[in-house]
């Protein structure tokens, strides 16, 4: 049986999780599938990201099995409106659905690689405060933070460390607050911070 989770952040926001165990059977992609997802599962040839797609396309089905995904300039859209947004790493996929307009979802393993990039997504501010107790941890929280941003914000040229900023917070914190600033406008976003043993999952949604 698959592991499942229903994460509940308020009652605007819809997700599912899905933790993949290694060998499951999660659907037969051949009859289950759209045409449009069949054909981009089999552009697929790594075993991991035909586990992940399945996932993500059963846990919808899980909301209604009614609903279809197709892609706009790379963004995720459902066939009855409502805005997605869609995340995997590694055994874990998962899928956050809402009415709402800026919702963002991404997951992450904990890896000490983080470390090494810190500096392309984050500010003079941002990684001094989270210098210290389990830095990897919250590195990786804060990469999350501002990929799931990235995803409610649904447009190009987004340079993470310059237009997207994490207010602070600390290893208890299970919300927090993202801001985009660019020269012309300035968009905020709460954020909803989740801890699955070595991953770390964020939601965000503009406010």
């Amino acid at each position: 049986m698959p592991l499942l989770n229903d994460l509940v952040p308020n009652e605007f926001l819809l997700c599912k999780l899905w933790r993949i165990e290694a060998g499951e059977y999660i659907m037969d992609p051949k009859n289950e599938l759209s045409l449009n997802d069949y054909q981009l599962f089999l552009k697929k040839k790594v075993k991991q990201l035909k586990s992940q797609f399945l996932a993500s396309r059963k846990l919808i089905t899980l909301v209604d099995s009614d609903l279809k995904v197709t892609y706009k300039e790379g963004i995720p859209l459902l066939s009855d409106n409502r805005n997605i947004s869609i995340s995997h790493s590694e055994n874990i996929a998962t899928i956050l659905i809402s009415e709402n307009k800026g919702i963002g979802i991404d997951v992450e393993r904990i890896n000490n690689k983080v470390n090494s990039i810190k500096s392309k997504f984050l500010n003079e501010k941002e990684m001094h405060y989270l210098r210290g107790y389990r830095e990897t941890r919250n590195l990786t929280r804060a990469w999350t933070a501002k990929e799931s941003i990235y995803k409610a914000l649904r447009m190009p040229r987004v340079i993470f460390s310059e237009n997207i900023l994490i207010e602070e917070f600390n290893n208890e914190s299970k919300t927090g607050i993202g801001k985009f600033i660019s020269s012309n406008q300035e968009r905020t976003f709460k954020l909803y911070f989740y801890d699955l043993d070595d991953y770390c999952l964020t939601i965000s949604e503009e406010v």
